[in-house]
C-alpha cells in the first residue's frame, strides 16, 4: 500500500503533521476528544462558541483521517488483492477509481488498490496548504 509505505518519496506513511501542544488547533482536538465520549453526538460536533468554522472543520478532518488509517491499517492482512479483487458494497454496487487529475476515466481496481489511491488522495488534499493551512493565527 502505497500509502502506508509511500513509494510516492519514499518516506515512510505518516498520518498528517501532528498539531503542535499548546497550539489553538490542539486546544480544539482536545475539545473534540472530550466531547465524543460524552455519548452525545450533536454536542461533540458543535462548533465551540467563539471559534472558526473552518478551523473546527479542520481540525476535526484530519483527526478523522488519523483515526480510519489506523483503522484500515488493522484490517490488512484480510483485504489482499487475492481475496479483495473488486472495491464492491455487495453484488450490485462495485466502486471505480478516478480522481479527476492523474485518472481522469474512472478504473476498475481491487479493494487495497482502491483504498491505496483513495487514502493518498486524501493525505495530498490534506497536504495542501491552500486547503488546510497548518498555520492559522493565533488571535
Amino acid at each position: 500500500m502505497s500509502f502506508l509505505f509511500s513509494s510516492r518519496s519514499s518516506k515512510t506513511f505518516k498520518p498528517k503533521k501532528n498539531i503542535p501542544e499548546g497550539s489553538h488547533q490542539y486546544e480544539l482536538l482536545k475539545h473534540a476528544e472530550a466531547t465524543l465520549g460524552s455519548g452525545n453526538l450533536r454536542q461533540a460536533v458543535m462548533l465551540p462558541e467563539g471559534e472558526d468554522l473552518n478551523e473546527w472543520i479542520a481540525v476535526n478532518t484530519v483527526d478523522f483521517f488519523n483515526q480510519i488509517n489506523m483503522l484500515y491499517g488493522t484490517i490488512t492482512e484480510f483485504c489482499t488483492e487475492a481475496s479483495c479483487p473488486v472495491m464492491s458494497a455487495g453484488p450490485r454496487y462495485e466502486y471505480h477509481w478516478a480522481d479527476g487529475a492523474n485518472i481522469k476515466k474512472p478504473i476498475k481496481c481491487s479493494a487495497p488498490k482502491y483504498i491505496d489511491y483513495l487514502m493518498t488522495w486524501v493525505q495530498d488534499q490534506l497536504d495542501d496548504e491552500t486547503l488546510f493551512p497548518s498555520k492559522i493565527d493565533e488571535n
